[in-house]
């Protein structure tokens, strides 16, 4: 939440400046975890997607948009959360910065949420209504550009109002130090924030059980209308089953890893007293911005553990890197995608190290 990034009673007497001790290097290395792990784990989820045709499916269109959205979260959420929260307990970017990151944060964190709701749409569409046109790759295309045009559109507010306060109150005094907050009025400042709440997380969580639920209820329990019951029909709706299935870990993460901070900053808008109240709550506010931020790096994992293509063209990936593209280009076709195949690779062993030769199948009786 951009909105609740920056609380006056963070701050010290020390020149505004907190102390780094052993929480803040646990929660430096956590946010550089997070960082590494959510960048390069999203950069090969968008790589494979975009260079394999197997993977260009309408679902998977959208998991891309999702990972830009990761991508982009954590490198505007992560750092300038981290660095003016705990390490320096100021606003140290500037001016021009300020609306431009309160903005962004919550842009992306919209795009993310409002994909997820487009695709439980598009599911429960094409699962409750078989016989309807399927959505194409440029429809898709078009969903994903209206989706990032509403997500711009709904903090405009937040880009207006977004400004740096160089003097103020906090528990010790005047901060000489600027802090960057959204300059409204404070009841105008709680509607808005329960008003971004609501569209953010609480509003697309109703309606992604709503559609999951539906959906579940009709692929595990009830015969789907207009589907005969042969066996490659059967082989198609267990195919469906285990998208929806990593469809609804990937929702129950967004859900788990957002809720905390949204329950804080409930409590906070209601009664902001509770900054002084509470003892480290600074702590309790940047490890469940932690958390919110680790959903970023959970997807490329859940993808590779529950999806059979995203896992084979993740060892396609990996297995390009680890020969450096030196013998032979290996595509899609050369990963085996039967769980029973393994994949054998050849080396041979020198004076000046090891030389990849050759990868082949081995498939099991």
């Amino acid at each position: 939440m951009a909105n609740s990034t920056n609380k006056s009673y963070f701050f010290t007497e020390d020149d505004c400046i907190s102390d780094v001790g052993l929480i803040e290097c646990i929660f430096l290395l956590l946010y550089s975890l997070i960082t590494v792990i959510a960048i390069i784990g999203n950069g090969v989820v968008c790589y494979i997607i975009v260079t394999e045709k197997m993977l260009q499916s309408v679902t998977n269109i959208f998991l891309l948009n999702i990972a830009i959205a990761d991508i982009t979260k954590t490198i505007i959420l992560v750092p300038f959360s981290f660095i003016p929260n705990l390490l320096l307990s100021y606003w140290p970017f500037g001016h021009t910065m300020c609306p431009f990151v309160l903005y962004s944060q919550i842009v992306v964190v919209f795009v993310s949420a409002f994909t997820l709701v487009a695709m439980s749409a598009d599911r429960y569409i094409a699962i409750m209504y078989p016989l309807r046109p399927k959505l194409t790759h440029k429809g898709v295309a078009c969903i994903c550009g209206l989706v990032w045009f509403i997500a711009c559109m709904v903090p405009i507010p937040t880009a207006v109002t977004g400004h740096v306060q160089t003097a103020f109150e906090n528990l010790t005094g005047v901060c000489q130090r600027g802090r960057c907050f959204e300059d409204m009025e404070e009841n105008l400042r709680s509607s808005y924030s329960l008003c971004i709440m609501l569209l953010q997380y609480f509003i697309p969580l109703i309606v992604l059980t709503f559609t999951y639920a539906h959906i579940g209820y009709v692929m595990w329990i009830k015969i789907i209308p207009g589907e005969a019951v042969q066996r490659q029909d059967e082989r198609q709706a267990s195919s469906k089953r285990k998208m929806i299935k990593m469809m609804v870990v990937v929702v129950l993460l967004y859900a788990v890893c957002w809720l905390p901070l949204h329950a804080l900053q409930l409590a906070t808008d209601e009664n902001p007293e509770i900054f002084i109240n509470v003892k480290n709550l600074r702590y309790i506010w940047v490890s469940f911005q932690i958390f919110s931020a680790s959903h970023s790096f959970y997807n490329p994992f859940v993808y590779f553990w529950m999806n059979r293509k995203f896992r084979k063209a993740f060892q396609l990936f990996f297995l390009r890197c680890l020969c450096c593209a030196k013998r032979g280009n290996y595509t899609y076709g050369d990963i085996p995608l039967s769980p029973q195949t393994s994949l054998t690779m050849t080396w041979k062993l020198g004076r000046h190290g090891s030389r990849f030769l050759s990868a082949k199948r081995i498939d099991s009786v």
